[in-house]
């Protein structure tokens, strides 16, 4: 229970701004994708 605890713990906690980098990181890689799209 306690190994459970730590994980669920972990995601929320230090998990949060991993989760808030790679959803940046994500949407730049949509903007960039489009931009060359659209300048192609």
């Amino acid at each position: 229970m306690n190994h459970m605890n730590g994980w669920g713990n972990g995601w929320m906690g230090g998990g949060m701004w991993l989760w808030t980098v790679i959803g940046v990181l994500v949407v730049v890689l949509l903007v960039v994708a489009i931009n060359k799209l659209s300048t192609k």
